[in-house]
């Protein structure tokens, strides 16, 4: 069956991974589209070039989600699957990509995110803690609508959301996940870092996923590591980690700015009793309608 959809990967200076990345996809019969920021210093296009994956060159951008609303013009499949360059799709959810596409009610589809833990010499690990919101309302589960049709959906550039709002969707088996080698590719405090640009951008914005971000901040317990069920990921988490900055980043000072609203969402919280569900003023519509949750066939199959 012709592939029904393309996935498209942003990246920005990694040479050090991108190679084995694109050659693990291509073992699997997929060949992804690189959307490479033009900021890009390193050898990036030539590797990923000689692979033979295609790449479209993008402006500077701040978060990827304000470059998704590319698909509709790159895009010539009725799908995108679009994820990170430090993300890769399991196995099963490979096999899932190469049966029959979703319902044609359907414009979304939510797939279970799995975070590695790796410490060399030692089996790969994923984290999984009750504590971590799903918008599924499986807590711990971490979905996320990557696989859109791009002609279809209504697109956004808010961080910390698909990129898109979402409407009807489905979703895939717990076991089609999807990996996620932030923190194998990144030390504690280069995500720390990472936290202070999502709060510098909009406070709150970098706190809120404190827990998930920085594991090693929760107290014991409170994540519990299991192993993967396969040694597909062995290549990848290794490059991933070796790829790793040599020199950690000092954390700034917050601006000014940050801290004001930081005092002022403060004040607010002491007033108002937090509503988890309550949708804030800069991000309605973003909440998951789970009333337009249509089945999906092909996972009983």
């Amino acid at each position: 069956m012709k592939n029904w959809f393309t996935v498209l990967i942003p990246t920005k200076d990694s040479a050090a991974w991108i190679g084995t990345l694109i050659s693990h996809y291509q073992a699997r019969g997929v060949t992804p589209t690189l959307l490479l920021d033009d900021r890009t210093r390193d050898s990036t296009r030539a590797i990923a070039e000689a692979a033979g994956a295609p790449i479209v060159d993008i402006h500077g951008f701040t978060h990827t989600e304000a470059i998704v609303g590319i698909a509709k013009d790159v895009v010539k499949t009725p799908w995108a699957l679009f994820i990170h360059d430090d993300e890769v799709p399991s196995d099963k959810l490979f096999t899932r990509l190469a049966g029959p596409p979703p319902p044609d009610a359907v414009q979304t589809v939510a797939i279970p995110r799995r975070w590695a833990w790796y410490e060399p010499g030692k089996p790969l690990l994923y984290g999984l803690s009750e504590q971590w919101q799903d918008r599924t309302d499986q807590p711990g589960k971490d979905h996320a609508w990557r696989l859109f049709r791009p002609d279809q959906v209504v697109y956004t550039s808010i961080m910390h959301c698909e990129g898109y709002f979402i409407d009807s969707w489905s979703r895939v088996p717990l076991d089609n996940y999807f990996v996620h080698f932030e923190w194998v590719l990144r030390s504690r405090a280069q995500r720390q870092h990472k936290l202070w640009r999502y709060d510098e951008h909009r406070w709150g914005y970098g706190r809120f996923f404190q827990k998930i971000y920085v594991p090693e901040s929760q107290p014991p317990g409170v994540i519990e590591y299991l192993p993967f069920e396969t040694n597909a990921y062995d290549e990848l988490v290794r490059v991933y980690y070796a790829a790793r900055a040599k020199q950690d980043p000092a954390i700034p000072r917050r601006s000014l700015r940050t801290q004001m609203n930081r005092l002022k969402a403060n004040i607010r919280a002491k007033i108002t009793p937090p509503d988890f569900q309550a949708e804030a003023a800069d991000r309605k519509g973003l909440n998951v309608k789970r009333e337009k949750e249509v089945a999906d066939p092909f996972n009983a199959v």
